[in-house]
């Protein structure tokens, strides 16, 4: 098996998914980011990447419809 490496277990929603091979949280796979064959949770997979958003939220000092 190719991804004997990677330990399983139950996510608290009852979905089977990886452990962050970083600090271990239990992950589905939908959740989890792959690098280097290892899958981390967002937190991790950032330090080890150097990824982050592409996208800034709004500055939320008044909402859209009211700007002129």
């Amino acid at each position: 098996m190719p991804h004997e490496h990677i330990p399983l277990a139950f996510a608290p929603n009852g979905e089977i998914g990886p452990l962050c091979h970083h600090c271990g949280k239990r992950l589905t796979f939908g959740q989890s980011m792959v690098f280097d064959q290892h899958y981390y949770c967002w937190d991790h997979y950032q330090e080890v990447s150097g990824a982050g958003a592409v996208t800034k939220g709004p500055d939320g000092s008044s909402p859209f419809y009211r700007k002129q």
